[in-house]
């Protein structure tokens, strides 16, 4: 009886094991700071009237997140620029632009975002709720890129094309909002929907599954589907896109505050694009990466 007894408790204890659950939620702490590292490597190839054109591209951001303040699960921050850079090379030429090149004698279009600064509100599931001081954000950017007034308002209106409130709260989205909503064990998957349009709009419609955890780090495997149809502008040319891919990889995540530590995730994206009446063959590979730190 007693070794029933003992086997009964033994698979009763497992069982329970086997079913812990892990609340995984935006859960930063006021008065910290982070800071966050985004990178993208792209290669991507087209086919424009029959020619081929090979371009490849390094992309990044670098933030300060200061928390501070907290209410109803909420939390106030103001993110900081620190980097932002583009590196491109196509049919044998050389385009970079970086933030840290104060050279006021050149023309930088990321010398002004250097130091720049706004203020965003998070839910606990990592959404966008607001976000604020993009208008004085743009106002220092273009007064330090310019002293003409009427090149001052221009650089503004670009900037703000790629800038807006809109714009910077779909990208932060598409970075962080990756959390359930409901507690979760190993094996379990929820799935995350979330928009962006920094050059050509695209929807990712993502799948998490919470495949580990160990010493408070939840690895969670991702996998997920990307569209980009409709309309943008490129360089004053206005383009159509339809085309699909996937994206997938891990991101690991403390399990105590929420911040994402890691991620490294596979893109691709291929499909038709068409631009001043020219049809174009299009197809991109690409790594995302996000490594995240405490600096306090």
């Amino acid at each position: 009886m007693k070794i029933f007894a003992t086997i009964l408790c033994s698979l009763i204890s497992i069982g329970a094991f086997a079913q812990k659950t892990y609340v995984l939620r935006q859960n930063y702490p006021t008065g910290y700071k982070y800071d966050f590292s985004i990178t993208s490597d792209q290669i991507i190839n087209q086919k424009i009237g029959g020619q081929d054109v090979h371009l490849t591209q390094n992309i990044g951001t670098d933030y300060t997140f200061d928390i501070t303040e907290g209410h109803s699960g909420e939390k106030d921050i103001k993110v900081t620029y620190n980097r932002i850079f583009i590196k491109s090379i196509a049919m044998g030429t050389s385009m970079t632009f970086n933030s840290d090149d104060q050279d006021s004698t050149k023309k930088n279009p990321f010398s002004g975002l250097k130091g720049a600064s706004f203020f965003m509100t998070v839910t606990p599931n990592g959404g966008i709720k607001t976000v604020a001081g993009i208008e004085k954000m743009l106002d220092n950017m273009a007064v330090k890129m310019s002293n003409d007034t009427n090149e001052i308002k221009q650089i503004k209106n670009e900037l703000g094309k790629q800038f807006s409130a809109e714009v910077v709260k779909q990208t932060m989205e598409s970075s962080f909002k990756i959390y359930p909503d409901r507690a979760v064990k190993i094996g379990d998957s929820w799935t995350v929907d979330t928009k962006m349009q920094m050059s050509m709009p695209i929807e990712t419609i993502t799948q998490y599954t919470l495949k580990e955890v160990k010493d408070g780090i939840a690895i969670l495997s991702v996998k997920g589907t990307l569209v980009s149809k409709g309309n943008f502008e490129a360089m004053g040319n206005k383009m159509e896109t339809d085309l699909s891919g996937t994206n997938s990889g891990e991101t690991s995540l403390d399990i105590k505050t929420g911040i994402v530590l890691n991620s490294h995730l596979r893109i691709e994206l291929y499909g038709k694009m068409k631009s001043m009446g020219k049809d174009i063959d299009f197809e991109m590979q690409g790594i995302n990466k996000i490594v995240g730190k405490e600096i306090n």
